[in-house]
This record gives structure tokens, sequence and C-alpha cells, in this order.
């Protein structure tokens, strides 16, 4: 066999000799299965469109554990995918924030007054797949939790439409630790609050345009936030409070964002 022949032919699709960054397998258009398992709040930051104003940014992360967004692992075995929505907080009935918020709510029963006490609670929801409308090399397209601000939240109960008996879509149970952060909340205590803090660590860098990057880009993000300087979460993690000097255990997340009593997980 001509192996340089071959070789030519191969590198057609598999040149080694670029370098190509990580790209994450975009979730699969079609129903979900969810569970949140994350609420982050990032802090005031610069919108990107000069006609807007500053804005608080807020991650919901979610575990996508239908059988078509299972990932498969380097040992062979199969994890669910995690979606992070990234929205402006907002209290306005307009605001999209808002509308996740309600339509959360109303689909895991009502009676909620934060996303904490929604963690781990199952959900479906439908994967959108769109583009940014641009052909070629420049062609990009999204996972979206919405079709044209229309989210797609909604019980994982529902009435059978012959028996009228209400039935139980299983939702597997969640994979991935919990994770969430309020920024400059009052009502928590210093101990939860460094609790938090500190369960956004990312340990290690990646390479990133041929350079080498710190991974823990949730921290340094919020670090980078307009109302850094100065504020509690700074002078708790920064300055006058070592973290070995607390004890940063586990934290009731859904009672972080209600009060200042810690309550056991």
């Amino acid at each position: 066999m001509d192996f340089n022949k071959l070789g030519q032919t191969a590198a057609k699709t598999d040149d080694m000799s670029v370098t190509k960054s990580f790209e994450r397998e975009l979730p699969k258009a079609g129903l979900a299965f969810l569970r949140l398992i994350g609420y982050i709040e990032m802090g005031r930051h610069e919108s990107r469109n000069p006609k807007y104003k500053p804005a608080l940014n807020t991650q919901l992360i979610f575990e996508l554990s239908h059988p078509r967004h299972l990932i498969l692992k380097d040992d062979g075995t199969k994890m669910p995918q995690k979606f992070t929505l990234r929205i402006n907080k907002g209290q306005t009935a307009k605001s999209g924030y808002k509308k996740v918020f309600n339509m959360m709510n109303k689909a895991l029963g009502g009676g909620h007054t934060h996303f904490f006490q929604m963690f781990d609670k199952p959900l479906l929801g439908e994967i959108f797949h769109k583009d940014n409308g641009q052909e070629g090399a420049d062609k990009k397209t999204y996972a979206n939790l919405d079709n044209d601000g229309a989210f797609s939240f909604r019980s994982n109960v529902k009435e059978d439409e012959l028996s009228g008996e209400l039935v139980t879509i299983p939702v597997p149970e969640r994979h991935n630790d919990l994770q969430g952060f309020l920024w400059e909340n009052t009502s928590t205590t210093d101990e939860d609050y460094v609790s938090m803090w500190d369960s956004l660590f990312i340990d290690g860098v990646r390479e990133k345009d041929g350079k080498e990057v710190s991974k823990n880009w949730l921290q340094e993000a919020i670090m980078n936030n307009m109302e850094w300087e100065g504020s509690t979460c700074q002078a708790l993690t920064q300055e006058h409070i070592s973290l070995d000097d607390l004890e940063t255990g586990s934290v009731d997340l859904a009672a972080a964002a209600e009060s200042n009593t810690p309550v056991s997980m």
C-alpha cells in the first residue's frame, strides 16, 4: 500500500497540523427531560449592544437526560448534557427572566418564590435549533429552550387523552451536583456566601488560541462585573476573611435564597 498517498487522502478530513479548540456537542432538537441544577448570578455587566443599559446577568443551568441528550464519556459510559440559559435578571412582567420563572413555577405546580426552590425537580421542555442566518463558514447553529421567545417548559405529569388519568413521564434522577450563587444577597450568612462562592471554583487551565487560560471562568466573570469593587463578595472572599478559616460545607440553596438561617441538605 502507498501510505503516503493514503496519508494525503486522510489529511483532507483529519489534518493533524491544525490545532482545534474543543467544541461542545450541540444538544439535539426535540423533547427534553430537564432538571434545574444551577442558578448563578454573575453581577452587573455592560451589554454587548451599546443601545442597552448594563444588566444583572444570570445563568440557569439545566441537566438534559433524554436519551438523545446523553453524551459518551471516555470510559464508555453515558452522562447527561448540560444546557445553560443566559438571561438578564428583571422583575417586570415583560422581562424574559420573569417569563421563565413564571412558566417553570407553573409547570412545577406553583408555590415557588425563587429559582433555588426549583432545583432538582423534573420538567419537560423542548430544544429548538436556530442558525444565525449566515452562509458557509460563517454559519452557526444555536440550541435554545425557546422558539422566538416562547419558552417550552411544562410539567412531566399529563392527562391521558383516553382514560383521563394522570400519567407521569419519568425524568431520570440527577447526575450532576447542584450549583448556586447569589450576588450581594443581604439575607445570606457569611458562611453560606463563601460556600456558594467556593462551589464555583474550577481548577486547571485549558488552551485557547494557542495560549493557556484558566478554567475558573465563573469566578473570574463575577469578579469582572461592574460592582465587584467594594462588594460584600469581594470583602468575604478576597480581603478580610480567609476561605481556610470558614467551614465551607454543603449549603441548602433554597434556604439561602430565603433567609439567613442555614438548613441541612
